[in-house]
């Protein structure tokens, strides 16, 4: 595995997406609230709008996240509540 040709892609995606993420700054915002949004919040409005405001697949993206993050513990949680169960705190 080429790791050097893989940080180097995602650079260039994390690159692009700043891009969009700032198109949607100015799409999704009037320009008095522009520069009081958080990036991640705007990247949520554009995961939404993508899944087309459909829950099980924004969910399933916000874990995969997690996941990559290394945040297991609390996608396991995310999980239960999911399926409906309590989650161990």
């Amino acid at each position: 595995m080429d790791f050097k040709k893989i940080d180097r892609r995602r650079a260039y995606i994390r690159g692009r997406l700043k891009q969009l993420i700032e198109l949607g700054r100015s799409t999704f915002y009037t320009e008095e609230y522009r520069a009081g949004i958080e990036d991640a919040e705007i990247l949520g409005v554009m995961v939404a709008g993508f899944f087309e405001w459909t829950g099980q697949p924004i969910i399933k993206a916000f874990q995969s996240a997690l996941e990559d993050a290394n945040f297991h513990t609390l996608n396991s949680q995310i999980t239960d509540l999911v399926n409906g169960k309590t989650p161990a705190l």
